[in-house]
């Protein structure tokens, strides 16, 4: 809100480029962690469910796909917890292509 806020300074053309950066980045932001969220709530779903030795027999093709997610969000969670600054974090590549 504020980089929009400041783009409509008359002063703004000092700081344009930067101002622009700094929106782009933020709204990259907001969205890796729009689709963190959205992806978390549906691991925290599904996971007890795909826990169960039953379901795993029963679905064995979705039992697979899920552990694929699994280790690929546990992944993202264990880079996370290693540097949790969220400006270096969201620069991870192709982070927002495995949330969504």
């Amino acid at each position: 809100v504020m980089t929009q806020a400041m783009s409509f300074s008359p002063f703004k053309k000092a700081h344009a480029e930067r101002l622009e950066a700094w929106n782009i980045k933020l709204n990259q932001m907001s969205e890796i962690l729009e689709q963190w969220l959205n992806c978390q709530r549906n691991w925290m779903y599904l996971e007890p469910i795909f826990s169960s030795p039953d379901i795993m027999k029963q679905l064995p093709a979705e039992a697979q796909k899920f552990k694929a997610c699994d280790r690929q969000w546990r992944k993202c969670l264990t880079i996370a917890s290693q540097d949790a600054n969220a400006l270096r974090f969201t620069d991870t590549p192709d982070l927002l292509g495995i949330f969504a």
